[in-house]
């Protein structure tokens, strides 16, 4: 993070490595990390709910600009950033709540290198808390010229049947809750279309106002 504006909870991790033929070895692996994400009583967003989907969109994008958006590749001057995102923005509707899947790229100096992504599902469940689910996949067999050299349907298969089993249930405040903002609202969802942030912020600083007019609109009412 480049601040310590934000805390997070993990509430659950496990790794499933993949193994071809005797004596072949591990060909890849599935990391699965599950967390509550908040900020800290000294940072909070003043009026802001994260269960309303724009306040969450305005979360969203101060979160991975601290997490994600502040490295870069060699001098503080350097316009290369070290990850590349959001990208392949999925929102979903069969949660109670505003929730959507993205990828985060591990981006090498060169800026065709992308490495193993971040695979993020993310919703809130409380006016101030969010759950991020993030699976990472790694593939450790390759050829000569750096081509997967097994077959990775299994670990997709195994990610798919994860995030598919994933669901929501509401106690009777949060549901009141969310019926109230529903309400406010209309429409719970959260954008059809997320852009890759300008990254590195050092280079492309986030607009602070645009955040700070949605902040008091958000307040208003709107």
């Amino acid at each position: 993070m480049s601040n310590d504006c934000w805390g997070s909870i993990s509430l659950f991790g496990r790794m499933w490595a993949f193994y071809g033929p005797w004596m072949s070895g591990c060909k890849g692996v599935l990391s699965l990390s599950v967390s509550v994400i908040g900020r800290r009583d000294a940072h909070q967003f003043p009026g802001l709910s994260f269960l309303n989907p724009r306040a969450f969109e305005v979360v969203l994008v101060q979160y991975l600009n601290d997490r994600y958006g502040h490295l870069n590749w060699g001098s503080e001057e350097s316009h290369m950033p070290r990850y590349h995102g959001p990208v392949d923005w999925l929102r979903h509707n069969h949660f109670p709540v505003p929730s959507a899947s993205f990828k985060i790229y591990n981006q090498g100096e060169d800026a065709s290198d992308l490495g193993f992504p971040d695979q993020l599902f993310v919703f809130p469940v409380t006016d101030k808390h969010f759950v991020e689910v993030c699976f990472v996949q790694e593939y450790l067999s390759r050829d000569e010229e750096g081509k997967v050299a097994f077959d990775t349907s299994p670990i997709q298969e195994l990610q798919d049947n994860i995030f598919n089993s994933i669901t929501l249930e509401l106690g009777p405040e949060t549901r009141a809750r969310v019926d109230q903002i529903k309400a406010e609202v209309g429409n719970m969802q959260l954008c059809k279309e997320f852009a890759p942030l300008k990254w590195p912020t050092n280079i492309y600083p986030a607009e602070p106002s645009a955040a700070s007019e949605m902040q008091k609109s958000l307040q208003a009412g709107c």
